[in-house]
C-alpha cells in the first residue's frame, strides 16, 4: 500500500512540475492570457457614398447589424488581419475613421488629405494605405498611433490599393496616368510600374497572386495582368450589351477563396458574371440590384456580397447555387465594402 502511495505521489507532482513548464513556454497559455478570449463573426462594412455612414451586415443571418457614422462621403473600407480594427476613407472631408468592430462605433477619426480613396492595410496590420486621389499620393497611416508617417507621391489620380499576396508590396491603380505602379510594403518606396493603356477601374488577386484581373473603362470584362512580366498579358471580354455612359461598364471583382472562379460586376447590365479562373470562359450570371459597385466573399466562400449603388441595397448571393438569397437595404449610393472575420467581443481573463 505504501509503495502504490509513493507512485501516486510522484506521478501528481511531476503531472504539476509539467504543467508549470508548459505554461511557461512562449505562445501557450502566456499568448492566450495576455490575449483574452477573443470571439469573432463574419461581417460585411458597406460605404453609403451619398451619406455619412456605413452600414454593417451580417451575411450569414442576412440582416442590417448597424449603421455607424463616420465622415461625408465614405469611400473606401478595409479591415484588419487580425480583425480588430475597421477603416473607412471619407473622401468628402478627406479623412480617415477608425472603427471598433466589437462596438460598432468610430473611436478616432484623422486628416489624410485631399479625396482619399480606396485603401489597403499592411500584412502584419502596422500600417493603413490610403490612396489620395486628389493629392496624387498614397498618405501611409501608424495604425497604432493614428499619425500619417509618410505621404507617397505615386501619379496623376490614385484610385485602388490593393496588397500582394506576400504582403511585400502594395499595387496602386492611377486613373490619371492610365497604369498602375508597385509599392514596397516595408520602405514605401515604388518599385516599378505597369502601362495599362487605359483608364484602370478595379483589381482582383488570383489565389497564387501571380496574375491580377482589372477592370478598365469602355470594357465589359477585365485586363489579365502579369506580375512577373509587369504587363498586360490577356483580356476578358463579355460583350457591350449596352452603351455605357463614361464607360462604366464592368466595375467590381473578386476571385473565390478557392481561386477557381472570377465574379465580375457590370453596371449596365446589373448582374454579376461567373468566369472560369483556368480557362476564362463564362460559366455563369447572377443578376442583382441596380448599378452594381463593388463584390466580396465570405472567408469559407459560401456567399457572396454585392452593394448596389442605384437601389441602394446589398444582395446576398449563395455562391454554390449561384442565387441572390437576401437583399439588405443599406444607405445611400453604396459603393466599396469588405466582408471578413472581425472580433466582436474580447473578454479578458
Amino acid at each position: 500500500m505504501n509503495r502504490v502511495r509513493i507512485v501516486l505521489r510522484i506521478g501528481i507532482r511531476a503531472l504539476t512540475l509539467s504543467a508549470l513548464l508548459w505554461n511557461s513556454t512562449p505562445g501557450k497559455a502566456q499568448s492566450s492570457q495576455s490575449r483574452g478570449t477573443a470571439a469573432e463573426a463574419v461581417r460585411a462594412f458597406v460605404t453609403n457614398f451619398g451619406g455619412t455612414d456605413v452600414s454593417v451586415i451580417d451575411p450569414e443571418r442576412r440582416r442590417l447589424i448597424a449603421n455607424i457614422k463616420t465622415g461625408s462621403q465614405p469611400h473606401g473600407v478595409a479591415i484588419a488581419p487580425d480583425g480588430s480594427a475597421v477603416y473607412v476613407s471619407n473622401e468628402g472631408d478627406g479623412t480617415l475613421s477608425f472603427i471598433d468592430p466589437a462596438k460598432n462605433e468610430v473611436v478616432a477619426t484623422i486628416p489624410v488629405g485631399k479625396s482619399p480613396n480606396q485603401l489597403e492595410v499592411s500584412a502584419d496590420g502596422k500600417y493603413v494605405f490610403v490612396t489620395l486621389n486628389g493629392a496624387d499620393s498614397l498618405a501611409v497611416v501608424d495604425a497604432a498611433t493614428r499619425k500619417i508617417i509618410k505621404t507617397v507621391p505615386v501619379g496623376r489620380a490614385p484610385h485602388i490599393a490593393l496588397r500582394s499576396r506576400d504582403g511585400k508590396f502594395i499595387y496602386v491603380t492611377l486613373e490619371g496616368d492610365m497604369k498602375a505602379v508597385l509599392v514596397d510594403a516595408s520602405t514605401f518606396d515604388v518599385m516599378g510600374s505597369i502601362p495599362m493603356l487605359a483608364w484602370p477601374r478595379i483589381p482582383a488577386l488570383t489565389r497564387d497572386g501571380k496574375r491580377i484581373f482589372q477592370t478598365i473603362r469602355w470594357l465589359n470584362g477585365a485586363l489579365v495582368v502579369d506580375l512577373a512580366k509587369k504587363q498586360v498579358v490577356d483580356r476578358i471580354a463579355l460583350g457591350e450589351p449596352k452603351f455605357a455612359e463614361e464607360g462604366k461598364d464592368a466595375h467590381g471583382l473578386a476571385v473565390t477563396p478557392d481561386g477557381t472562379q472570377l465574379w465580375l460586376t457590370t453596371q449596365t447590365t446589373n448582374d454579376v458574371t461567373v468566369i472560369d479562373t483556368n480557362d476564362l470562359k463564362i460559366i455563369g450570371r447572377v443578376f442583382v440590384g441596380r448599378d452594381p459597385n463593388w463584390i466580396a466573399f465570405t472567408p469559407d466562400g459560401a456567399l457572396a456580397v454585392v452593394s448596389n449603388t442605384g437601389t441602394g441595397d446589398a444582395s446576398i448571393i449563395d455562391v454554390q447555387q449561384r442565387k441572390v438569397v437576401a437583399t439588405v437595404k443599406v444607405g445611400a449610393s453604396p459603393k466599396r465594402l469588405a466582408v471578413g472575420n472581425v472580433v466582436i467581443k474580447n473578454e479578458r481573463k
